[in-house]
């Protein structure tokens, strides 16, 4: 008996030795928090733009792959990272929500030989799940799209953002860049919390030579928040200016550019990418995550 009880405790010490090292070796590593958030407004409409559906599809095809990357150099065993869907507001379809829910991917709750079977298993399973989900999106009689200003109002420090220091924290949004939400139409001065194209403050500036001085000097922009971002790199993809008024690209830009850094997301740590051919779109991508995941 007494020998059987040994043999217990040192099985329980070389198990408890053997948490510990692996503890020790996941925290040598940096973990990825991706969070995409989806605007599925009429940008994405089959009759309206029929590539859109697509380029969103390819652009987050590029942030899954740029995961795996990041996972496959220090190797998936030690990975504790995440990276999920999500729409904002909850879409109220059963079928909405249960892709989100399959694409809601945390491999520290996964053991060591499942993290290798859900890794070889995430590109498809990305893939196959938004094909499914623009299908049916891209088709839809209504379209609520994303109330990104809300977002970032009310939800994007407690989604978004983990404190722990091994975290690398990224927001990925797919819009076109015209921010609207029939939810959040706010205004003060020459601060709002949405841009359309037909509203003064982006139709103000694109006959203006000097329109930047202009956006300076009156202080326009997007109403300010009180967060701090400064732990969150954002992505911000498939920005698509109306065909006629190109210069609505810039002036986007600027309006975002000043958001962020006024929520203390640092000039190094986000991106606005314009829609384009997937294949430049791709690198943007990748140089985006290389910089962030490397530094």
């Amino acid at each position: 008996m007494t020998n059987k009880i040994f043999i217990l405790l040192l099985i329980v010490i070389l198990f408890a030795c053997g948490e510990d090292e692996k503890k020790q070796a996941n925290s040598n590593y940096k973990n990825l928090n991706v969070t995409i958030l989806l605007d599925l407004s009429d940008r994405i409409s089959i009759s309206k733009n029929p590539d859109q559906a697509e380029k969103d599809i390819n652009i987050i095809s590029s942030v899954v792959d740029n995961f795996k990357l990041f996972l496959s150099k220090k190797g998936v065993v030690n990975s504790d990272d995440k990276l999920k869907i999500i729409f904002y507001p909850t879409i109220n379809y059963d079928i909405y929500q249960s892709i989100a829910d399959s694409l809601n991917i945390d491999f520290s709750n996964y053991n060591f030989s499942d993290r290798k079977k859900l890794y070889n298993s995430l590109s498809n399973k990305f893939k196959n799940n938004l094909t499914r989900l623009y299908s049916i999106a891209s088709k839809a009689k209504l379209y609520e799209g994303a109330d990104i200003f809300n977002y970032f109002k009310h939800r994007i420090i407690d989604d978004c953002i983990l404190s722990d220091s091994n975290y690398i924290n990224v927001l990925v949004i797919l819009t076109d860049g015209y921010i609207y939400h029939k939810n959040s139409k706010y205004e003060l001065n020459n601060r709002f919390s949405y841009i359309i194209p037909e509203s003064y403050q982006i139709k103000r500036f694109r006959n203006n030579v000097n329109w930047e001085d202009d956006f300076n000097k009156n202080d326009f922009g997007l109403l300010k928040l009180d967060n701090n971002l400064s732990k969150l790199n954002i992505l911000v993809a498939e920005v698509s200016p109306l065909s006629n008024s190109p210069k609505d690209y810039d002036i986007i830009y600027k309006y975002l550019s000043k958001w962020f850094e006024e929520q203390n997301v640092a000039k190094n740590n986000y991106k606005i990418i314009k829609s384009d051919l997937t294949s430049i779109n791709k690198n943007i991508v990748n140089n985006f995550f290389e910089k962030i995941t490397t530094r």
